[in-house]
């Protein structure tokens, strides 16, 4: 017969083995938030909309799979990463009712002048830089792939602000002023937004576009101090991330 110590040092054993083969067998839903080379996808994928899809006009399907992969990062990205299930189910409803508004306002443009999907927009594309964020300052060894998550986080807010513009502009056309364009696009296309954006946080003038409302000068000068003290900070706390993974590393070994 087994002694009592026996007993416990074998159902011990038991309970291990069976966390390890758990862990071996239970693979994360959304690995692309988990595993550090995602932030290096993401990143390639902004890349692409903020630099490429500017270039081209895309057609009502083309918008429509666009929103919808943005959809579905903010979706993957409340289940993989957030633990608490209220705020998990707040943002999915929210991504929802956000690709909701872009279709209903793609098929009748009419409802578009409201407001309230640039509105949602923003609010979902808030939630993305912080959730990136998070992930890209996480305990654990920096890598390149962290420091392509924090260049991500820095195009989201470009991004992000380009759609707020989009929001202050449906109320006030005049807001920002642009000079005549050839090829007559709209100051509300979102393509000149993303361009005066990325002006404003870089800080990169070139005298063809600038704000005139006062909500706009605003914006404008809370971007351009973001795109200032962002990098600063960004590279301060993955050097202070770094510094600790490796001082946890020696005392370890």
């Amino acid at each position: 017969m087994l002694t009592v110590r026996e007993d416990i040092l074998l159902e011990n054993d038991v309970t291990t083995e069976n966390q390890t083969i758990r862990k071996q067998t239970e693979a994360p839903l959304f690995p692309f938030w988990i595993e550090d080379r995602g932030l290096s996808f993401f990143l390639a994928f902004l890349v692409l909309v903020t630099v490429f899809v500017p270039m081209v006009t895309l057609s009502r399907y083309g918008r429509i799979g666009l929103g919808l992969i943005f959809a579905l990062m903010l979706f993957s990205g409340a289940v993989a990463t957030i633990r608490k299930r209220v705020l998990m189910y707040l943002i999915i409803a929210l991504t929802v009712l956000e690709f909701t508004a872009d279709l209903i306002v793609e098929f009748n443009p009419s409802f578009g002048h409201q407001g309230w999907d640039t509105a949602l927009k923003i609010s979902g594309l808030t939630i993305l830089v912080v959730m990136t964020l998070r992930q890209t300052f996480r305990p654990g060894p920096v890598n390149v792939h962290r420091v392509m998550g924090g260049v991500a986080a820095y195009l989201l807010i470009g991004v992000t602000w380009a759609f707020a513009y989009k929001l202050l502009m449906e109320e006030r056309p005049d807001a920002i002023h642009f000079q005549t364009f050839l090829g007559g696009l709209p100051t509300g296309e979102p393509s000149l937004l993303i361009y005066f954006s990325f002006s404003t946080l870089t800080t990169v003038g070139y005298g063809d576009a600038y704000p005139v409302h006062r909500v706009a000068r605003s914006l404008a000068t809370a971007e351009a101090l973001i795109g200032q003290l962002y990098p600063a900070i960004l590279i301060a706390t993955l050097v202070g991330l770094s510094l600790q993974a490796r001082f946890s590393g020696d005392t370890g070994g």
